[in-house]
């Protein structure tokens, strides 16, 4: 019988080339936290979970994949349905410990497992990931982000990105909301409703009020987290008055929670993040109530290429996405831990066409960006 033996949390950290700015605060180095799952008969799987802020959730979450690893190990995997077996089982175990632990943080560790061990079963079959799941093969749209600057210097990196065929680009805001109206006007200027603004939850509900009525006249394509994604009074009120589209959904950490947001109707956008709402099925499960509803889906990811397999996966499934997040800032995790790269170009993507979820790491690079 084939059985989980181990599974692994392995932490990387780089500092980056110029700070990461957000409305929470500011990164100058950034995380990436992946799991490697090892079965008996010596197949390995790997996954990721998200550990991108604050720094210190890598930390945290070695600690929670440490504590469900013992449930994990010895469990068995001979059959596709024997994953979802395994995430009950870890569930299950854990449920009552979300009031006394982290909820996100045992979720997004359920969820890197998860994934370890479909990309385990992919290997195992000789077939991608999405195929098992019954998908099919697509051009995936991206839109890009990741790039900064005077509002003038980011409008003209929109211009190029836009021509190199992304389908979008998206600015952060949610800091001085002057500088926010200025950045949105420049860049809408080349953009159009191409252009995407993710407040990361920055403002209070009289701020949000207010910068949705000034930034209404430019047309977004979505405007991303305005409020906390639970803030379903607050959501309600602005979607009254909002002609713009309302994105949220990546801070959801459960299938339940992201399938009771499509189901509000409060977003028109739903963004399930694998590597933060437990594994590939939820999202795959919140991604196909949007469609149900006729709401657009948009996977989410800012970490490593093995969680951006993860969401290409998940569209290749769930069919029709939105255009989905590539970050284009330069970082050498990104660029360099596969062992081929995935199929990326001209602003597109393409599902992982070998067996697993995703190319297999570069162990060199692992170890050389290890620190737990």
């Amino acid at each position: 019988m084939n059985t989980i033996s181990s599974v692994e949390f392995i932490g990387l950290r780089t500092p980056l080339p110029s700070p990461a700015v957000f409305s929470w605060g500011t990164a100058n180095e950034r995380n990436v936290g992946l799991v490697r799952v090892r079965l008996a008969d010596g197949t390995e799987g790997w996954g990721e979970t998200s550990v991108t802020f604050p720094l210190w959730s890598m930390e945290e979450r070695a600690a929670t994949v440490a504590g469900i690893a013992p449930i994990a190990e010895g469990q068995r995997l001979e059959a596709a349905a024997d994953i979802a077996a395994v995430v009950a089982v870890l569930r299950q175990r854990t449920d009552r410990l979300r009031l006394l632990w982290s909820h996100t943080a045992i979720s997004a560790a359920i969820g890197a497992v998860e994934m370890a061990l479909w990309d385990a079963w992919g290997r195992m079959q000789d077939a991608p990931v999405w195929q098992l799941l019954g998908g099919t093969d697509a051009v995936i749209p991206m839109y890009a982000v990741g790039f900064g600057g005077s509002p003038a210097q980011v409008a003209d990196t929109a211009t190029g990105l836009l021509e190199e065929g992304y389908a979008a680009v998206k600015v952060r805001v949610g800091f001085d909301p002057d500088d926010d109206v200025a950045l949105v006007e420049a860049v809408s200027a080349v953009a159009g409703d191409r252009l995407y603004a993710d407040v990361n939850m920055g403002w209070t509900r009289d701020e949000a009020r207010t910068m949705v009525e000034r930034l209404n006249p430019y047309g977004l394509g979505w405007l991303e987290e305005p409020l906390s994604r639970d803030d379903r009074e607050g959501l309600a009120a602005l979607r009254e008055i909002a002609t713009m589209p309302l994105a949220a959904g990546e801070n959801c950490y459960s299938a339940e929670e992201l399938v009771s947001l499509a189901e509000s109707g409060l977003v028109e956008v739903l963004m399930p993040d694998l590597a933060r709402v437990g594994g590939l099925e939820a999202g795959i499960a919140g991604a196909r109530v949007a469609r149900e509803r006729g709401l657009g889906y948009s996977t989410h990811h800012y970490a490593s290429d093995i969680g951006f397999a993860a969401m290409a996966t998940l569209c290749a499934v769930v069919g029709a996405p939105r255009p989905i997040l590539r970050d284009v800032s330069p970082w050498p995790i990104r660029d360099g831990l596969l062992s081929e790269p995935l199929v990326i170009e001209n602003g597109t993507a393409r599902p992982f066409a070998g067996p697993g979820l995703a190319p297999t790491p570069v162990l060199a690079v692992v170890e050389e960006y290890r620190v737990l």
